[in-house]
């Protein structure tokens, strides 16, 4: 395993460590509790053989399993052979000949490794095991051409992505795929630039996350989220690693996908001091901003697509997501999270079956502590997708202005229109002539409705919500939701902070007095101080909302976004910018902000310096 003697200014603290350490071992100590289904017993059996290997607990039924789904490896390939690649490096000791030879025939059978087509975290594990099988058995006849190849699209996506951000971005499922799969380089990469690399990219993706984690919850806006209304109650896989890096609320580590971060607990990667200061820093409210999913001016785009130049032409749309890119905004406080992103105009959008374009997400046992409205679209567009019952993905014909803690989302869904969508099937526009609110009132300790608004406190956050046509209770797929129908609409929400020693005091919330009374004094500012005008009849409906403390909020369909009669300068978004992190547009740096720790990650250069000492890259 490398050393990385390099990184060792940047390790975590004695304090800091130590709870890692606790966290990964209670993750390895309860992967064996996790349920196997038959449709995922390959991918699973490899990472729990990890798990298990790591804590030197029944190595027999490790060793047997790797060598079954060696056997049998399902249709997953790139989970499976990333798996198995760094299992050998990891563990190859306490293999035998029988099963090396069964694992190297695997990874060696023929060229898996192509990086055309596939999902970002597809080629990421495809390149990282190819370049480790091809170390690994240099006699192989396509060992140099695979190593090539591998490192070649690596070189790229990662000048790419530190520049202009990711397509899969800000995950609650695959984040993790990406920390992984430059864990094993980290690990084992015998290139010391490329493992040097490795350990600088997972610096970045953790940066990213830190912005938006709130003890233990994944939020904000995010490209692809199986989980929206479920954010810490399972372990999904970027929830189990972000918790692992991070901390907070431990997540039910027998549910969902935690067995992936197996591979997490055992390396020698840690997070920076100032990166687990970034997500763990609550003390203060801040802006969270991100780009992503576009692209150099030059790039060719994701899949073939056509996308649009930035009017600034210091970039254009990747068209994962969107033709022309997406910027988040994310309105951190100590107790929630108010986020959203900005995707383009109708017709921009590729792929929002899997997409949560605004949430507000708070800190609270209850893990549906979620709020937020959508108009139902599906990911595959199939006729008995369940995409309604699942609250999966956001319409393309949803756009959405926040300030601070206020929102406006805007719904302008056309008669009789076919979307063509991505790599998706075609679906009608108006299939559901409605948006659907999600909000358990289990989650909430008290809420009351008045003149059309719902007034909510969570204990660490108090809201309100008015829609402009009139919305009811209903149940489908056996649980409340608020629907609303017509194809044209607009949602506002306003957020504020309650008192923080409410907040501490959960088990006395929902029968305290000082929640109705703040709620009261909220819910008095909200209907005193709040104008509302819209016009949803024009050709492009355009609203304007005026807050407490006299902000307005103006956006027209496909038209202008403005804050206080300035227009929104999306095209002058930063890559990542919050109190504690900055990196801009195609700058390849990061750095931290003035008491955040100093340090420098330079990408152009590969090189990390902090106060008073420079890290030098590895030579090229």
């Amino acid at each position: 395993m490398n050393t990385h003697k390099d990184r060792a200014i940047l390790s975590l603290d004695t304090a800091l460590e130590e709870q890692f350490r606790r966290r990964s071992r209670l993750l390895l100590e309860k992967l064996p509790e996790l349920e196997v289904p038959d449709w995922d017993r390959s991918r699973r059996h490899v990472f729990l053989a990890i798990g298990r290997l790591g804590l030197g607990t029944d190595t027999e039924w490790a060793l047997e399993s790797l060598a079954q789904v060696c056997k049998d490896p399902g249709g997953e390939s790139m989970f499976v052979r990333h798996g198995l690649a760094d299992c050998l490096y990891r563990f190859g000791g306490q293999m035998g000949e029988p099963l090396t030879g069964s694992i190297r025939a695997y990874l060696t059978a023929k060229d898996h490794y192509r990086m055309e087509g596939g999902t970002e975290n597809h080629k990421i594990m495809h390149a990282a095991a190819g370049i480790l099988a091809a170390q690994r058995w240099p006699d192989w006849s396509l060992s140099a051409e695979i190593k090539e190849r591998c490192n070649a699209y690596l070189e790229h996506y990662f000048n790419r992505v530190v520049r202009y951000g990711q397509g899969e971005f800000d995950s609650t499922t695959y984040s993790v795929f990406y920390l992984t799969a430059l864990a094993s380089l980290f690990d084992f990469a015998e290139d010391p630039r490329l493992a040097k690399q490795a350990g600088m990219m997972m610096d970045w993706y953790l940066a990213n996350t830190a912005g938006d984690w709130l003890n233990g919850r994944f939020t904000g806006a995010h490209s692809r989220d199986y989980h929206p209304t479920n954010e810490h109650g399972a372990a999904e896989g970027g929830i189990a690693s972000s918790w692992l890096y991070f901390g907070g609320r431990t997540p039910d580590l027998t549910l969902g996908e935690p067995h992936y971060s197996s591979i997490l607990a055992l390396s020698g990667y840690r997070v920076p001091d100032a990166l687990a200061a970034a997500a763990r820093e609550r003390e203060l409210a801040f802006l969270h901003r991100e780009t992503h999913d576009t692209a150099a001016p030059d790039e060719t785009a994701h899949d073939g697509h056509s996308t649009l130049q930035s009017e600034k032409g210091c970039s254009k749309g990747y068209g994962y997501i969107s033709r022309r890119g997406v910027r988040k905004t994310s309105w951190v406080t100590p107790g929630y999270t108010l986020g959203s992103m900005w995707d383009g105009k109708q017709g921009d959008i590729v792929w929002s079956g899997q997409m949560r374009r605004w949430s507000l997400m708070w800190d609270a046992e209850a893990h549906r502590s979620a709020f937020f409205f959508t108009h139902p679209f599906p990911d595959f567009g199939h006729e008995t997708e369940d995409y309604v019952g699942k609250w999966l993905g956001s319409s393309p014909y949803e756009q959405v202005l926040q300030h601070r803690g206020a929102l406006v989302a805007l719904y302008c869904i056309p008669h009789g229109e076919t979307y063509k969508y991505g790599p998706r099937q075609p679906f009608p526009s108006d299939r559901d002539p409605y948006i659907d609110g999600f909000l358990d009132p289990t989650a909430l300790i008290y809420s009351e409705e008045r003149d059309g608004w719902l007034f909510a406190h969570g204990g660490t956050v108090m809201f309100a919500f008015k829609t402009l046509k009139p919305w009811i209770w209903t149940e489908e797929a056996g649980e409340k939701r608020l629907r609303c129908q017509g194809l044209r609409n607009a949602v506002f929400v306003m957020t504020a902070e309650p008192d923080r020693t409410l907040a501490g005091n959960l088990r006395e919330a929902p029968g305290s007095a000082q929640a109705h009374l703040e709620l009261a004094d909220f819910r008095k500012r909200i209907l005193e101080e709040t104008d509302i005008q819209a016009d949803l009849a024009a050709d492009r409906p355009e609203v304007a909302l005026t807050v407490p403390g006299g902000d307005k909020l103006y956006i027209q369909y496909d038209g202008a976004r403005q804050v206080n009669g300035e227009d929104v300068d999306y095209e002058g978004w930063p890559l990542l910018d919050n109190r504690h992190l900055y990196s801009g547009v195609g700058s390849g740096i990061m750095e931290c902000k003035a008491g955040s720790g100093g340090i420098r990650w330079d990408y152009n250069t590969w090189e990390i310096s902090v106060p008073g000492a420079v890290l030098k890259g590895a030579e090229s």
